[in-house]
């Protein structure tokens, strides 16, 4: 028994030995160099730690200096003969001794290295390697690596190599194995690397050939590769295009053939015709072979009957009915509209993610220990049946709410920014809104790093939640630097300019959202974001502001048709950032069968880097109405201030040459009049402000706008008038993506000197200054301008002195990816008249609310309502809308077509 208990111990002994033989490590030996250097240094000590670190580095043996002089004579020939070697290597157990000599001239170390082969029982010498004092470590480190690679060369990879390939290249072959060139040789890693090669799925086998030369193993990996994909065909689709078939398979024709990806298709159709509705959809697969390495792949489709859900029924809902859960549901129960909007489909995961919303709408009503189980989908016959099953546990009110740690403010106004104190059951939709809204205060201050910790005690006994609101402040933060990416074209400045903080400001995250809305609706950009960036001072962070810009040339042109105008045509071509300044640059033409006009403008937003903004327009317009026609030829200089909270005042000075000719005999008074007021100097003042998220189909926000308009008087000219424009737009998100838009906009004009009647002393109101209503701007369902009040006499629209009009219109997506929307429309409007009346003795002076030319009562509205399409095209916005006239008189069209569009460059 002793016996067997000491040889049990001595196998234990030798396990370390057995396996540092196996594994091939340390069995060479590098003995010190016999060293030469006529400087006298301590080269030898140098040089041998040098040698030392070389030779640990490849798992090698160093003999010490003191130790080998006493053994060996350095001061004799070297190196020594292979029998002294050998003898002085008998007891080592080393197979390799590595010796030589290093000489040492000026900067140049030459070293001569032999190697004694006690294996072989030779010697030879083994390379040679030129250095300086500051290559010596490198040098070393290579000769070292060479010599244990041919030491060890029986354990080690001397070449991986790849066969039979032809199609798949082997250097991607080779990327997916661990062994390289130079490894130790490990069968078990090789056949996870066979493994790992058969996993691409190119191959129909593999094989593995090991050869050994004087350099170590050749590894080849000898490979058998599949066919090529000649084609894909799709076989029996009717109900899905096969277009949309084919997006989602992971084979496609001129690719390797791989069984894995082919099955993992047809399951992928089968998905895609499931999420339609078609449950009993059957896909098989079929192979040819159209000539030798290709193969055709074929999936026949047998669709099934569309199978829609039938009912969705809760089970433990005690507190909310299915109504109220379903309302928060995705999906639904067949509908009579299921054709159109596809409800009553079960599509992929959508049950489960309806199960989170079901119990995420009970943790939001207090029942913090509802439980949602899978739902339960049945398929019985042509129908499904989906069940719910709810465990609702204890319903929990909110208990004791306050505020703790870093206070910034009193408590009581902390607390005022949340909500949930204000609830009557827990709802965790409440309290991480409150953890934001307090974040967010937080780092408007310039605590970026505020940490709101919401500490939360359920007290079972009396169902409530106590909750706790830590605080911890951090560090107050400064903004280091602001860092532009993106902006190819658009100068750094015009992005500055925009940004609501500066650097070395205190970091403000309401500042940051501010910023990130100024810049987007410069409508430069398809994106922006501002990310706080981590820099290597605690106190400070970067803003990196990454835009993507998009074009902003535009050009567009629109059409419209009337029986008085006929066929019109309009054109604009406008660089909204001209030269990457900002600056606004447009040409506009509008030319038709009674109107032609052009105008040439230009804005700066910001002169010379300042708030304030100059621009100019430039115009010549001619129009041919019934009566007369009118040439008109000016100009104006715009400015435009920020005053307060995205109020903006503007003011324009200009002047207008006017010339109508061509009157007919029968036209009226104010025509005759306007003919002699052929120059008109103006002033324009006026405010606005602009909450709109963005400007083409906003979804929230407010446009306001007010303006007055000054001619003659001080002014000079032949006009004189006051005439005033206000106007308000909102726009509120309904639900989803619905949006509703209500639009009220109202004039009003004076005439400050109505004349005598006589040809030198005419009106100062020219016609063209009056109002019109009517057109896809204004009141649809009406030809543009055609609204108006009408000479009893002449029958010409004359324009009137009042004007107001009401637009009411929802938005909504119709096929959102193709950015196409849907509009239904209510509009009214109506232009009044109380300066002019059809008798020629009594036209001037009148005033009188009670008499208009056409004698209509001001009480009625015109109205017009419908439905557009609206159509952000790669051409640009489209707009293609039908108006009803809800009250046609004999002269007007029951209903009318109106449209434009628009293209980008």
């Amino acid at each position: 028994m002793s016996f067997a208990i000491l040889l049990f111990l001595l196998f234990l002994l030798s396990l370390p030995a057995l396996t540092q033989a196996a594994a091939g490590k340390q069995n060479t030996l590098f003995l010190p160099l016999k060293t030469k250097s006529l400087q006298g240094d301590n080269f030898s000590q140098q040089l041998d730690q040098v040698l030392k670190e070389a030779a640990q580095a490849q798992n090698q043996d160093f003999y010490p200096r003191p130790e080998a002089t006493k053994k060996l004579d350095y001061q004799g020939i070297w190196p020594p003969a292979y029998k002294k070697i050998s003898a002085f290597a008998a007891d080592l157990g080393y197979d390799y001794i590595v010796t030589g000599s290093a000489t040492k001239l000026g900067d140049t170390i030459a070293i001569d290295l032999i190697l004694f082969d006690l294996l072989e029982k030779n010697s030879q010498p083994f390379t040679f390697g030129q250095a300086t004092e500051s290559t010596l470590p490198a040098t070393m480190h290579s000769l070292a690596q060479e010599i244990t690679a041919f030491t060890e060369r029986h354990q080690r990879l001397a070449a991986i190599n790849i066969k039979g390939n032809s199609r798949i290249d082997s250097g991607a072959i080779l990327r997916h194995i661990k062994n390289r060139a130079g490894d130790e040789y490990n069968p078990a890693l090789l056949q996870e690397d066979l493994r790992a090669i058969f996993k691409m799925g190119y191959f129909d086998d593999i094989t593995l050939d090991v050869r050994g030369s004087d350099k170590g193993k050749e590894i080849t990996f000898i490979v058998d590769e599949k066919e090529i994909i000649a084609k894909v065909e799709i076989k029996g689709a009717k109900e899905i295009d096969e277009d949309d078939i084919k997006e989602v398979l992971t084979v496609t024709a001129n690719t390797i053939y791989s069984p894995l990806q082919v099955n993992k298709s047809a399951d992928l159709i089968r998905a895609l015709y499931k999420s339609k509705g078609y449950y009993n959809t059957r896909v098989t697969t079929k192979l040819t072979y159209p000539k030798e390495e290709y193969i055709t792949i074929e999936f026949d489709i047998v669709e099934g009957k569309k199978v829609y859900i039938k009912e969705i029924n809760f089970l433990g809902n005690q507190t909310f009915s299915a109504s109220e859960l379903l309302d928060i549901m995705v999906t639904s129960e067949k509908g009579w509209l299921s054709w159109f909007t596809e409800s009553g489909v079960l599509k992929r995961d959508s049950a489960k993610e309806d199960a989170n919303r079901i119990g995420a709408y009970y943790q939001n009503h207090g029942f913090v220990d509802v439980k949602i189980g899978e739902p339960v989908i049945t398929k019985k016959e042509d129908w499904l049946y989906i069940t719910f099953h709810i465990e609702e546990g204890d319903r929990y009110k909110v208990g004791i709410f306050d505020i703790q740690g870093d206070l910034l403010d009193d408590k009581e106004k902390l607390l005022a920014r949340t909500n949930l104190g204000n609830e009557r059951y827990f709802t965790r939709e409440v309290l991480r809104n409150d953890t934001l809204a307090l974040a967010e205060f937080y780092s408007s201050k310039g605590y970026a790093f505020a940490d709101i910790a919401p500490e939360t005690k359920k007290d079972a006994a009396h169902k409530r939640v106590d909750i706790i609101l830590h605080i911890d402040k951090g560090d107050l933060v400064h903004v280091n630097r602001i860092l532009i990416k993106g902006n190819d074209r658009t100068r750094d400045k015009v992005i500055r300019r925009e940004m609501a903080l500066n650097e070395e400001d205190i970091y403000d995250a309401s500042a940051i959202k501010a910023s990130t809305a100024r810049l987007k609706r410069l409508d430069f950009f398809e994106d922006v974001s501002i990310t706080p960036e981590a820099t290597e001072e605690e106190n400070k962070m970067n803003l990196v502001v990454d835009v993507k810009e998009k074009a902003t040339g535009t050009f567009s042109i629109g059409a419209g048709y009337s029986s008085v105008d006929n066929l019109m045509f309009m054109a604009e071509v406008k660089q909204d950032n001209f030269m990457g300044r900002g600056q606004q640059v447009s040409l506009q033409a509008n030319i038709g069968g009674t109107n032609t006009r052009y105008n040439l403008k230009f804005t700066e937003p910001h002169l010379n880097d300042s708030k304030l903004l100059v621009g100019f327009d430039i115009y010549s317009w001619e129009h041919d109405y019934d009566d007369y026609t009118k040439d008109s030829t000016g100009g104006a200089l715009r400015f435009g201030y920020p005053i307060w909270w995205k109020w903006h005042a503007y003011a324009s000075v200009g002047m207008d040459n006017s010339r109508l000719s061509d009157l007919s005999d029968a036209a009226a008074q104010i025509i005759i009049d306007s003919q002699y007021i052929e120059t008109s100097r103006f002033v324009t003042f006026g405010v606005a402000r602009d909450t709109r998220d963005r400007r083409y189909l906003p979804s929230r926000g407010a446009r306001h706008a007010i303006s007055t308009k000054k001619a003659g008087s001080f002014l000079g000219g032949d006009s004189e008038f006051t005439k005033t424009e206000a106007s308000t737009s909102w726009y509120f998100p309904v639900f989803s993506k619905l949006v509703f838009h209500a639009k009220v906009a109202a004039g009003y004009i004076n005439e400050d000197d109505p004349g005598d009647g006589t040809p030198e002393n005419p009106s100062k109101l020219p016609v063209y200054e009056r109002f019109y209503l009517g057109g896809l701007s204004t009141v649809r369902g009406f030809e543009n301008g055609k609204i108006s009040p009408v000479d009893t006499e002449s029958g010409e629209r004359i324009g009137g002195t009042e004007m107001a009009y009401l637009n009411l219109e929802f938005t909504f997506p119709l096929f959102e990816d193709a950015g196409l929307s849907g509009v239904i429309f209510y509009d009214a409007g109506q232009v009044w008249d109380r300066t002019y009346k059809a008798d020629p003795d009594e036209y001037y002076y009148q005033s009188d609310y009670k008499e208009f030319a056409d004698n209509w009562d001001p009480s009625t509205l015109r109205h017009g309502a419908g439905f557009g399409f609206r159509w952000l095209s790669p051409m640009g916005p489209l707009r293609l809308e039908w108006g009803k006239n809800l009250d046609p008189r004999d002269d007007e069209d029951s209903s009318i077509w109106d449209f434009s569009i628009g293209g980008s460059f």
